[in-house]
């Protein structure tokens, strides 16, 4: 009798999360926020290792004279997290404007006395996406895994990069962190500026009128794509149905929608080259098992799958014909189709396009190709996870 009611219990608990889940879906199309940015001008600076990155980032910071606007999905509490925050309390105290956004669930380390201190300092802080009913357990996995900086409205920053020794390469676990971010100058900065502006309205009700000017000017042309976990899949799918030639994707996780596995099989048919990079070790539980099944799907359709070999593969890029390219925050994932917000950049510059066009190919060579371990993932245990997987790909 204590089973059943335990049985019973279970599947009215499950009954329940699944109505949640329906009933925030339903309430969040019904919200959905849209950014439409034109393309523009701007001039870049990409970034595929940590150290690089971080210290420029925190030069440029240290260098602000009016504002600074910083998002990011995770702030850790390790010794680069507490340097970063440290350097924002610096520019408040000297009185500039420092306003932190970080996603509530992603930053859940930075507790009330970081925060006490930040404001002390002057630093404006908010929470985005907090959890709160009704719908908790959808609004749980609804994620703000944005990545914005913008300093002194000149200088942008963009990318795969969250805050934390991980991303520099010091997880012993993970190793060598392979991702890419950019640093925007140009009219394209307004862009993202508008995208923090929107962000910090949601968590604070504090609405910017404009962005502020630019005092550099960009020849290259570079678009925004902000998306609210509804238009990410027809930006990927413009993107994948112009190829011609060649398709080329990097992911952390590769569980495209079905409409997009259609896509990438549709461009194999009409003779398009096309590639995926995954990691070969895993960050999160299924997220390797859930894709299994299209990356073998892939193959066999006739495309190339790969697992990068020389630490954790984080960078999330899209390069199409060596013409064109989409770098941001966004994964290959249902997660960012259908539930983040997230940010990328479409950059036109043939010249660019093609300079990472060679560094992928460098991470293709490190990297094993997938069909040389199919056997090996053909095993009870792995075709177990798979099956559990299937039923967790909507929030993977």
């Amino acid at each position: 009798m204590v089973f059943i009611y335990v049985l019973a219990a279970i599947l009215l608990l499950i009954g329940l999360l699944l109505l949640d889940y329906a009933l925030g879906k339903k309430h969040h199309l019904k919200n959905v926020r849209f950014l439409n940015f034109e393309s523009t001008t701007g001039e870049y600076q990409i970034y595929t290792a940590g150290d690089p990155l971080f210290q420029d980032l925190f030069q440029d910071l240290r260098h602000a004279k009016k504002t600074i606007d910083m998002m990011f999905f995770i702030v850790k509490t390790d010794d680069i997290s507490e340097e970063l925050l440290e350097i924002l309390k610096q520019k408040a105290e000297e009185g500039l404007q420092v306003r932190l956004l970080l996603d509530r669930v992603g930053s859940f380390r930075i507790n009330s006395k970081i925060i006490k201190d930040l404001r002390e300092s002057g630093v404006q802080f908010a929470f985005s996406e907090t959890p709160k009913f009704p719908f908790f357990f959808y609004r749980l996995q609804r994620r703000n895994h944005r990545k914005i900086t913008v300093i002194d409205g000149d200088i942008g920053y963009i990318g795969g990069f969250n805050v934390g020794r991980e991303y520099l390469g010091k997880d012993a676990e993970l190793g060598n962190w392979r991702d890419y971010h950019l640093r925007l100058l140009g009219d394209i900065v307004q862009h993202l500026q508008c995208t923090f502006f929107d962000d910090w309205y949601l968590a604070t009700g504090h609405h910017d009128e404009e962005p502020f000017p630019t005092e550099t000017e960009g020849e290259k042309w570079i678009e925004i794509t902000a998306t609210d976990g509804v238009q990410l899949e027809d930006v990927f799918e413009s993107l994948i149905c112009q190829a011609k030639d060649e398709i080329f994707i990097g992911t952390p996780y590769f569980i495209p929608s079905e409409r997009l596995f259609k896509c990438l099989t549709d461009a194999l048919d009409r003779g398009v080259n096309v590639k995926v990079i995954v990691p070969m070790k895993a960050d999160h539980p299924l997220v390797k098992e859930a894709g299994l099944p299209y990356m073998m799907r892939l193959i066999e359709a006739g495309g190339e799958v790969y697992m990068f070999d020389r630490g954790f593969y984080h960078a999330k890029v899209v390069i199409i014909d060596q013409q064109l390219c989409d770098i941001g925050t966004a994964n290959f994932d249902r997660r960012s189709l259908f539930l983040n917000k997230e940010v990328n950049t479409i950059i036109h510059n043939s010249r660019f396009v093609m300079d990472l066009r060679l560094a992928y190919l460098k991470d293709v060579q490190d990297s094993q190709p997938l069909k040389e371990h199919i056997f090996q993932l053909n095993t009870i245990r792995t075709k177990i996870k798979i099956g559990i997987a299937r039923l967790f790909r909507p929030l993977l």
